[in-house]
This record gives C-alpha cells, structure tokens and sequence, in this order.
C-alpha cells in the first residue's frame, strides 16, 4: 500500500511542476506580446 502511495505523490509532483512550467511560459508570452 505504501508504495502505490508514494508512486500517486510522484505523479502528482510531476503533473504540478508540468503545469505551473507551462502556466509560467503561458504568462511570460503573454507579456512579450503586450510589449509588442
């Protein structure tokens, strides 16, 4: 049980740090077009 836990907590890690990498790029564009 303990290990299907831990593999759970790592996607999750995973799934955030792909989503906020993603939401950051996102807003960095935006910026860069408003430049424009």
């Amino acid at each position: 049980m303990g290990s299907s836990y831990t593999v759970m907590f790592a996607n999750l890690v995973i799934w955030a740090g792909i989503f906020l990498f993603l939401f950051r790029l996102d807003k960095k564009v935006s910026d860069l077009e408003k430049r424009k």
